[in-house]
Formats: structure tokens, C-alpha cells, sequence
């Protein structure tokens, strides 16, 4: 065989090999006379190891259970049967009894505020909170009532979860957990240390009744919500990013200013003019 017709072989196979590639193969999605693109590119890269990064740098990295079994039984059943109905009904007791629970647990919040606050260095509202505590607890009638807002000494709500954040502590793994609700690694072992008074009580039937009559208080405070997720594409994901932004929040007040603002930037302007001038 003549060296044309070597030539000519090995051209056809190299023809027929690139043809045989998928058309998205022969089209890459980096320009190589654009080095500032593939920086960009770069600079984005996903190392997440193909988690979806959530607000303080959690992950759900266990969806499948927190979705079809956490989820599930929260939202479809617990919530649907039993939470939902009773929050209703308790949303139409008389206000003073709605007011005095609310002020109840909020009397013990003050306990969890002014130690947290001491945390944090902040001394005056861990003050202003043990200033609370103190009225709300005698004059208030074991915080049944809330002198202590009528006198103009306002809330410093602080929980060991938000400590833990504010110290470099990320929110971890998210957790949709069954009968108990939305929650992270960190907000688990937060409100462990916070719910002290569980621990106190004893009597795992008082414990309950307690655990209850607040959970209830606190679903009926988010009716107004419950449009907002039912209506949702994804209930479940709406849910969990409403949570985590709240609890980001709570850490980082100008988390959501920054988040908007990367959104904002997420091309830049710069390279768009490159793209124009090429």
C-alpha cells in the first residue's frame, strides 16, 4: 500500500471517530481565547460533592429521608390530623388565655436570654432580660402576665442555637424530623441546652403537656402562613428554605441583603464587556 493511501486511510478514521461523537461534545462550554471566562467558570466551580448549599452552609444531605419519611408525617399526617385541627381551635379561645401561655413560655425564654446574651458579651440585654424575668415572674404572676412590656423594658430573645452561630458554628445538616418538625444539627443541640425546664419537671406527663400546649401555641401563630406552603411547587423545599433563611437571620441580620446582592453579581460586568468587544 502506497504512503497516499496510508494517508488517506488514517484521515477517513479520524473523520469517522469525530463524527461519531455527541454533538455536545464538540462544542465546549469554555472559550480557550477567553481566559477570564474559564476564571470565572472556575471560581464558581460547585465542590459541594453535588449538595446544594443552603442558608448557613447547611446541606440535606439525608433529602430522601427528610422528604419521604420526615416530611411525610409531619406535613401529610401530624400536621393534616392532628397539629393543624388543634391550632385552629386554640386560635379561637379568648385572647387573655392565648396571651397568658405566650407569656408563660416567653417569661422561661427570658431564663435562656440571659445567660445566652452573657455569651455574646452583651451585657446589657442580658440585664434588660433578667430585669424581665424578675417582674414578669412576681408581679406578672409566673409570667402569666407581661408587666415588664407595659413598663417599656423590651425582649432581648437570644438562643443558644444563634450563640453557636455567631461564633463561627454552620447550621450542619438539615433535618426533617418526625413529630418534631423542621431543624439543623446545630439548632438540636441549641435547644437542648434551652429547654432545661423540660429536664427539671420530671414527670414525663407534665413534660408532654407542656411540650404540647407550646407546640401548639406556636403553630397557631404561622395560620396565616399555611397558604403560602400549601400553594408551594415544592412544599417541602419552600419549607426548608424559609427555615434556615429564618435561623441565618437571627445569626447574620444582613444575610439576606448579602444573598440578594450575589445575585445580583452573578455575571460580571466586565466580562460582559470582553464578550461585546470580541
Amino acid at each position: 500500500m502506497s504512503a497516499k493511501k496510508i494517508l488517506a486511510a488514517a484521515a477517513g478514521a479520524l473523520l469517522a471517530m469525530a463524527a461519531a461523537l455527541p454533538s455536545h461534545a464538540q462544542h465546549a462550554s469554555l472559550n480557550p481565547m477567553a481566559p477570564r471566562q474559564i476564571y470565572k467558570e472556575l471560581s464558581n466551580a460547585d465542590y459541594s460533592y453535588g449538595y446544594t448549599i443552603l442558608p448557613g452552609n447547611s446541606i440535606d444531605g439525608i433529602e430522601p429521608f427528610n422528604r419521604y419519611v420526615g416530611w411525610s408525617i409531619n406535613y401529610y399526617a401530624v400536621d393534616r390530623y392532628f397539629l393543624r385541627p388543634l391550632a385552629h381551635g386554640y386560635s379561637h379561645l379568648p385572647a387573655f388565655v392565648q396571651d397568658g401561655v405566650d407569656n408563660f413560655f416567653s417569661n422561661v425564654s427570658d431564663v435562656n436570654a440571659t445567660v445566652n446574651n452573657l455569651f455574646l458579651g452583651q451585657f446589657a440585654d442580658s440585664g434588660t432580660s433578667f430585669a424581665r424575668f424578675l417582674i414578669n415572674s412576681t408581679i406578672g404572676l409566673l409570667g402569666l402576665f407581661d408587666p415588664a412590656t407595659h413598663l417599656g423594658i423590651k425582649q432581648h430573645s437570644m438562643s443558644f442555637d444563634t450563640v453557636m452561630g455567631r461564633y463561627g458554628a454552620d447550621q450542619g445538616e438539615y433535618l426533617m424530623i418526625p413529630f418534631y418538625g423542621p431543624g439543623t444539627e446545630r439548632s438540636v443541640e441549641g435547644s437542648t441546652v434551652d429547654s432545661w425546664y423540660y429536664y427539671l419537671i420530671g414527670e414525663p406527663f407534665v413534660t408532654v403537656a407542656c411540650y404540647l400546649i407550646k407546640g401548639i401555641n406556636t403553630r397557631a401563630k404561622f395560620i396565616s402562613q399555611e397558604k403560602f406552603v400549601d400553594d408551594a411547587v415544592d412544599p417541602y423545599a419552600t419549607m426548608r428554605q424559609l427555615y434556615l433563611s429564618y435561623e441565618q437571620g437571627l445569626v447574620d441580620p444582613n444575610a439576606q441583603m448579602k444573598d440578594n446582592g450575589k445575585q445580583d453579581q452573578q455575571v460580571d460586568d466586565s466580562y460582559i464587556d470582553e464578550i461585546d468587544s470580541n
